[in-house]
């Protein structure tokens, strides 16, 4: 099952849609959502991370991080987008941090 979603991971689109074009994608956000969801799920019973699913996991909250550092230092604060990509990164960084933590 984990196979199947590191896939679903891999094929998401979301974070590079940010990094690249500046673009927060609900509809791949919402899917990226159930993805981890799914994915803490299924790693609670697991006591090994494949490395590459957890270079995804990882970078994916680093990425929109340094997005939003880029982009607020560049665009000053309290803009709604700088608002929303804050959001995403704590939410991403909280749901991988799950990810991790539930792997026994």
């Amino acid at each position: 099952m984990d196979n199947l979603l590191k896939q679903r991971l891999l094929r998401n689109m979301f974070v590079d849609k940010v990094r690249n074009q500046m673009e927060i994608d609900e509809a791949e956000y919402q899917e990226l959502i159930e993805i981890l969801s799914n994915l803490s799920g299924e790693l609670k019973f697991r006591k090994v991370i494949d490395k590459e699913l957890a270079l995804l996991l990882y970078s994916m909250s680093q990425i929109i991080r340094n997005v939003f550092l880029t982009y607020e230092e560049h665009h000053g604060k309290a803009t709604e987008f700088g608002n929303k990509l804050e959001d995403i990164w704590i939410d991403l960084d909280a749901m991988v941090l799950e990810c991790f933590i539930d792997t026994n």
